[in-house]
């Protein structure tokens, strides 16, 4: 008899997997995997290893970067903006090369410093012509100086830009409650860079066009995405002119530069919240509050991770470490959706940046799959970008609130159909007394009045299905799958009994949850869960009838088959 294997593998999905994963092709020489130009050091998340910048992880090779997305950034003739200062020994990130156009809806002048002309508040997505962005009528326009396509900034409410002068008129946003007395837990490692834990969010989190599996942040302000668990490095250094659109390697910069926790100045704090099918405390609500009031949107988080970075010192601070920096980011998504919001403490921002040998302090995006966003604060002299507590948000109306939008188009979010699903199921032993074991063979069950056949559908010509004759007292049934020997692949214990009259493969709601959760989900994880609520059994212990038996189960089959006519 053939072993009980994993029916997924006779059960392909139709469209594979709901998390779209790109696959390493080849590496830049002397560099950071995915991000052109930055070296990064070898620390996996949580490690205790050195961080001396090197090629990669001990024992191997640094993981092997992506092909480069091709694109460029929107840019403005601003007599404000200023250029990132230069200074870095990190070379270059290498110029964009031109491609299709694509990426976020773009609003006219985000993050900017043109002047806006009265609007209506709403996001206004221009309209793309050759280098020039035509805004819609009641916006100003932006001309881009490049010589490749407009890649423009992250969708929602147009906002004012940052401005030269702090505007201390405008309210600061406070930040939440951190620390352990808000239940978080506190991470750091006395070295010059270090990695927080892997998380990996149930339900994925959309980034760019891509359910991203899991995430990390640095000591030095980033949250970067790794294609996969060898991919974890420390990159301590932005490049000079931000990101460009070629990076493979997913990240966010909140306030990325060279932090330095080893003298035992600062930590970092965090916490997840999966609230798919729980209350949600008042820390939640309010993240949901804000992005429905800022980004002008019906959201209800599924999961969000609080990260706080607390008295951070710079990096060469050996004198001073005293000027320290306290900040915040938001991740959240409902599975569909994603956003960040990045609060910096009132005052909290005190970094010398006189003293430091390059002054590129980054805040911005880089999808790893063509969407990028450099914010205007990062292209503003030091005495500017380094106090982004002094400055309304982008997107908002509170000095020192950013708010980003995420994802675009990601598509059907398996995984969060899948959780939806299991958390609203009962437990197994509510419904499964009585319900019968599957025959070892097929044979065996079609001379078992106790099993009728099923239609395949388009599994047909690979597998053969039995489901049971009659439910149990509570209306569950079973149903067993043979492969092209006629051995028992699987069987599956089931919440709601069909009749062969009313099955159909095509609208058979027990295989569709079969298929979200373990072949479109792309969740090893998911299809355990499933298989809790759905537990499999084999053939242990099947008997075949006695005649006495089979003269009432054909009885009961009879009555069940009158009550289906009626």
């Amino acid at each position: 008899m053939a072993g009980q294997g994993d029916v997924a593998q006779l059960l392909p999905s139709v469209t594979g997997s709901g998390a779209d994963m790109e696959t390493p092709t080849h590496s830049p020489p002397q560099g950071s995997p995915g991000l052109p130009g930055l070296l990064p050091t070898g620390i996996t998340a949580g490690s205790t290893g050195s961080k001396i910048p090197g090629p990669g992880p001990t024992g191997g090779s640094p993981p092997a970067a992506l092909h480069p997305i091709l694109g460029s950034e929107l840019t403005t003739s601003s007599a404000n903006g200023a250029p990132a200062t230069a200074g870095s020994s990190l070379p270059r990130a290498f110029p964009s090369q031109g491609g299709s156009q694509g990426g976020f809806p773009a609003t006219a002048c985000p993050g900017t410093s043109c002047s806006l002309a009265p609007a209506d508040p709403a996001p206004q997505t221009p309209l793309l012509r050759g280098r020039e962005v035509l805004p819609r009528p009641g916006t100003s326009t932006v001309t881009s100086h490049t010589s490749s396509p407009v890649v423009p900034a992250p969708p929602g409410r147009p906002a004012a830009a940052p401005t030269p002068l702090p505007s201390p008129a405008v309210p600061a946003v406070p930040l939440y409650g951190y620390g352990a007395r808000e239940n978080d837990r506190e991470y750091v490692e006395r070295r010059v860079d270090f990695n927080s834990p892997l998380f990996k969010p149930e339900t994925g989190f959309p980034f760019g066009r891509t359910l991203r599996d899991s995430l990390y942040f640095t000591d030095n302000g980033q949250i970067v995405f790794p294609a996969s668990e060898k991919g974890i490095f420390t990159y301590p250094n932005p490049p000079p002119g931000g990101f460009n659109g070629h990076e493979e390697v997913p990240m966010i910069a909140v306030f990325w530069d060279n932090a330095d926790f080893s003298r035992g100045v600062g930590t970092t704090f965090y916490q997840e919240f999966s609230t798919l099918n729980t209350a949600k405390p008042p820390f939640v609500r309010d993240v949901e509050a804000k992005v429905r009031q800022y980004m002008r949107s019906s959201y209800s988080a599924a999961w969000t991770l609080k990260i706080t970075w607390e008295k951070a010192p710079v990096y060469a601070s050996r004198s001073d470490t005293r000027k320290t920096i306290t900040y915040q980011a938001i991740l959240t998504t409902d599975g569909f959706r994603s956003y960040i919001l990045m609060l910096y403490q009132d005052g909290g921002m005190q970094w010398d940046y006189t003293r430091l040998a390059a002054t590129n302090v980054l805040i911005g995006y880089t999808s790893g799959d063509g969407f990028y966003y450099n914010d205007d604060l990062s292209k503003r002299p030091p005495a500017v970008k380094y106090r982004p507590d002094q400055f309304r948000g982008y997107n908002t109306d509170l000095r020192g609130l950013w708010i980003y939008k995420l994802e675009s188009r990601v598509g059907i979010n398996y995984r969060l159909k899948c959780l939806a699903w299991t958390g609203q199921q009962q437990e197994p032993r509510a419904w499964s007394q009585g319900l019968p074991t599957c025959p070892c063979s097929l044979q065996q069950g079609q001379q078992d009045p106790r099993f009728k056949s099923s239609r395949g559908g388009r599994w047909a010509a690979r597998v053969s299905m039995l489901h049971s004759a009659s439910p149990n007292q509570h209306g569950a049934g079973v149903r067993c799958l043979y492969d092209s020997q006629n051995q028992l692949i699987e069987g599956r214990q089931e919440r709601y009994w069909r009749s062969s009259r009313q099955a159909s493969p095509y609208r058979d709601q027990e295989l569709k949850l079969y298929d979200w959760c373990c072949n479109r989900a792309g969740s090893a994880h998911l299809c355990a869960r499933y298989s809790e609520k759905r537990p499999k059994i084999g053939c242990d212990g099947y008997q075949s009838p006695g005649m006495d038996s089979l003269e009432e189960i054909e009885r009961d089959s009879d009555e069940e088959t009158d009550g289906d006519d009626k």
